[in-house]
């Protein structure tokens, strides 16, 4: 039996397990260390009381649309993407908001995170039966805004000054309450 080669021991592979282990935490942790150095490092979001950023973005209809051609209005910016769940449950509650309170000067701006994939989006808004427009994100309106979660939505009052920041799902009747109260002020 001289001269063959002698099984790996379980030292060995132990070892080997050990270190394609740390090898993975390791990229795991560049992984996830780049993306909370993207987020600290990016501008702070905006609060209540700030000045919404302008921002200007096509519909998926193609058309361009920004932010002040909605001046003189209350403006909900909501970020969303159809591969997120709780924006996907959200978006029901959305319209009914925007059609009950669109002809007092109401307006919900979707902001889709997914500009590769316009035709999935178009199909979930068609199947939704989504009225209110729909712009899409080239990735540089999500990082102005200090998003890092999904959804996240601004209350924008007529002047163009953050009133609320939602981050998660809103309640529908939270929103409602938020809206009127700023369709009321008049401001």
């Amino acid at each position: 039996m001289k001269g063959e080669a002698a099984p790996p021991s379980a030292w060995t592979s132990d070892r080997t397990t050990g270190l394609s282990v740390a090898v993975l935490m390791a990229v795991a942790f560049l992984v996830v260390g780049r993306q909370a150095y993207q987020v600290a490092s990016g501008p702070l979001p905006p609060r209540s009381g700030d000045a919404a950023p302008a921002f200007s973005a096509p519909t998926l209809l193609g058309a361009d649309m920004s932010l002040a051609d909605h001046a003189g209005k209350v403006v909900l910016v909501d970020f969303w993407a159809t591969w997120c769940p709780p924006c996907v449950a959200s978006m029901p509650g959305l319209e009914r908001l925007y059609a009950s309170h669109g002809e007092r000067g109401f307006v919900v701006l979707g902001v889709n995170q997914e500009p590769h994939d316009l035709g999935r989006v178009r199909r979930y808004v068609q199947d939704a039966r989504l009225s209110f427009p729909i712009l899409v994100d080239d990735g540089t309106i999500a990082p102005r805004y200090g998003v890092f979660s999904y959804p996240t939505s601004l209350l924008v009052d007529r002047r163009g000054v953050v009133r609320r920041v939602y981050r998660g799902p809103a309640s529908e009747e939270a929103l409602a309450r938020d809206v009127e109260a700023l369709l009321e002020a008049g401001s």
